[in-house]
């Protein structure tokens, strides 16, 4: 069978590179890793770091040259019906599309013609085609832009599987008119990564607080406000991070996107700026994938941060968390897991809150600590379900057109109705 995955994978984000890694290595554990190519943002990086083939979704143009200056004049028209005709070529060599996790359905910092068009364009050609397209795991909302939401509710609509990563990816495909009653509900499918071992417990060392850094500047692109958003946000993790240091903690700062380099940057020079000595209090050290983050990860106590996957990798390590979320994915998966008291917006948050917050997982944290042990178990379990189910599923000839239902669990209770937490 010729699998395509399709994703943004290769760009940055240690998150959705870690969604690829986690499909292919079920893929490889089944022994279906026969005829891979991945279609995604940086196929040299993706062929170099996972040993697949690897397409670009639209076709690289060449941004000096003359046919490209006419193409922006033409409103790039002609670039798109290209990127149209070149994946219907590369989708006529596949049986199936498969997009593994991500936060795969929603619209930030994009405009309708970017990521959401990019999806609907794929899925309407794979569709025609009648090749199977398999949603796994998939995050979804918001999605703010009307005609955003349109591509992308027709790209869920010609899917001939789906499944979310949460109950509430599900309730908003619902909202927007996606028929969901076949869909059902299982774990991120990064929590099927093998974990890196923690370090033996230091009785002597200071209780290190791992903080998460984001460059954030809003949820729209065109935000006119993003300067004052992305200062707002920092001056006030600064604060909390001040406090954690004039406490005795010890602090991580760690990062989920190589754009948050930058923001660690100026994130540091702030601290300085109160003439603390940061380099023997706090510690900052550059990571590419979701496995050199998980190693910072697991030199810490209890973590605060604000990307998805930052918190699903403190959480698969047994790590109690605080989320400073901006969209509703973070507080689900802490729904999840019964830590929903440890949550705020990231554009609102308040510190003072957050300090209460923090005393009150500090106190707790070996409690919370075998609480999401437990969870993590049963999150292992569920997504062994799911791909008994995908197997079966991908393998059958006759399942090409209409979305499967997966086998019930023990207890009889679909999965998307089953209480978590």
């Amino acid at each position: 069978m010729r699998i395509g995955l399709f994703g943004l994978f290769g760009g940055g984000n240690s998150g959705n590179d870690a969604s690829l890694e986690s499909m292919i290595a079920f893929l490889r554990r089944r022994g279906s890793d026969t005829h891979l190519v991945c279609i995604c943002a940086n196929p040299a990086r993706v062929e170099q770091m996972y040993g697949i083939a690897a397409k670009r979704m639209s076709p690289e143009l060449d941004e000096q040259s003359i046919g490209n200056t006419i193409n922006r004049m033409l409103f790039r028209v002609p670039s798109r019906l290209f990127g149209i005709w070149y994946a219907i070529q590369e989708t006529r060599k596949l049986d199936v599309i498969i997009v593994p996790g991500t936060g795969f359905l929603d619209d930030f910092q994009d405009s309708p013609f970017g990521w959401p068009f990019t999806v609907f364009k794929w899925c309407l050609i794979a569709w025609l085609l009648r090749k199977k397209i398999v949603f796994v795991c998939i995050g979804a909302g918001p999605i703010r832009n009307r005609l955003s939401r349109f591509f992308m509710k027709k790209a869920a609509q010609f899917a001939t599987y789906r499944s979310y990563r949460d109950l509430a990816s599900k309730q908003f495909m619902q909202s927007i008119g996606v028929n969901v009653d076949r869909d059902n509900i299982y774990p991120d499918i990064v929590f099927n990564l093998a974990s890196p071992a923690s370090p033996p417990p230091d009785g002597d060392a200071a209780i290190s607080v791992g903080v998460g850094v984001m460059s954030y500047f809003g949820w729209s692109r065109g935000n006119t406000n993003r300067e004052n958003i992305y200062r707002h946000y920092l001056d006030k993790l600064n604060a909390f991070v001040a406090w954690l240091l004039d406490n005795g903690f010890r602090v991580r700062l760690l990062t989920g996107d190589e754009g948050d380099w930058s923001a660690i940057q100026d994130f540091i020079e702030r601290i300085k700026s109160t003439n603390r000595n940061v380099y023997d209090q706090v510690a900052a050290v550059r990571t590419h994938t979701l496995r050199e983050l998980m190693t910072e990860i697991v030199k810490t106590d209890l973590v605060v941060v604000s990307r998805y996957h930052n918190l699903v990798s403190a959480l698969k390590l047994g790590r109690p968390a605080i989320s400073l979320e901006y969209s509703v994915k973070n507080r689900s998966l802490m729904v999840d897991m019964n830590l929903d008291d440890y949550c705020q917006s990231i554009e609102t948050f308040d510190l003072d809150l957050l300090k209460q917050q923090f005393n009150r997982v500090l106190d707790q944290r070996l409690n919370l600590r075998n609480q999401i042990l437990g969870w993590d178990e049963e999150f292992a379990r569920r997504l062994s379900t799911q791909e008994d189910c995908l197997l079966e599923f991908l393998f059958d000839r006759n399942s090409a057109v209409a979305l499967p239902l997966c086998p019930l669990p023990a207890d009889g209770t679909p999965h998307s109705d089953r209480p978590i937490g």
